[in-house]
């Protein structure tokens, strides 16, 4: 699982991640190694994993993805996009189960050749607003999405409609040539992409704050768990 460089209050730069991630992937019985950002992994490192989790953060750099900047863009962080994009491309070639969360949905899907929308309510693609209040919990279930019948999402989760915690401004414009939906909102966002093998599988909510209290989100980290266990030693899961 990767992590991003923040300043704290001492002036010096920390590496931070939420720890519900850990949590999540730790109940659904993963080994869990952290990917400090600053830059790309190394083959030996890459070597011993299992899976890779990319998880949510700020805005994707859209030079990526061939745009200049608008004004609604958020803050980017080039170490981790620079960690990120070409870890991304590796998985897909070692073949590595790849979950991505939220910022994870979107480099996904822009290191396999997609696009973005800088930000949802300034492009009028809604005029829903997809970020949630954070007083009301990371909890909070803010609107429901609907799943494709044929998914590999579908088939994990085991019903046509959940409801999802919300918390971004950009969001899948064109999807990368390898992806499909498999999840749309009812205001016609992608809610979540995957591969036809099902190995690569992305959401754009964050079910790390629903897992395990919410069944199909702990059933997302343990189909996860499950598909990285395959490459490893019986009964272990070493994940990114």
């Amino acid at each position: 699982m990767t992590v991003g460089a923040v300043l704290e209050y001492t002036g010096l730069p920390y590496f931070g991640l939420n720890g519900q991630y850990v949590a999540a992937l730790k109940e659904a019985g993963a080994d869990v190694i952290l990917l400090p950002a600053g830059q790309p992994a190394a083959a030996a490192i890459l070597d011993r994993l299992d899976g890779v989790l990319f998880p949510g953060g700020l805005d994707v750099d859209p030079s990526y993805y061939g745009e200049e900047p608008t004004p609604a863009l958020g803050r980017v962080n080039s170490d981790l996009d620079q960690l990120e994009l070409p870890l991304v491309r590796q998985s897909v070639e070692l073949g590595l189960p790849i979950l991505g969360v939220c910022r994870g949905h979107q480099m996904v899907n822009v290191a396999l050749g997609g696009t973005l929308y800088q930000d949802i309510m300034a492009e009028g693609v809604s005029s829903f607003d997809h970020w949630a209040s954070l007083e009301k919990g990371r909890d909070y279930l803010a609107h429901t999405i609907r799943l494709e019948p044929d998914s590999y999402l579908r088939e994990i989760v085991g019903r046509d409609e959940i409801e999802v915690n919300s918390f971004h401004h950009q969001a899948v414009k064109r999807v990368a040539p390898r992806l499909r939906p498999n999840a749309v909102s009812p205001d016609g966002v992608v809610e979540g992409l995957e591969s036809v093998d099902g190995r690569v599988l992305t959401m754009q909510c964050h079910p790390e704050s629903l897992a395990p209290s919410t069944d199909w989100a702990q059933a997302l980290f343990e189909a996860f768990v499950s598909a990285a266990a395959v490459r490893s030693r019986p009964g272990t899961a070493a994940l990114a």
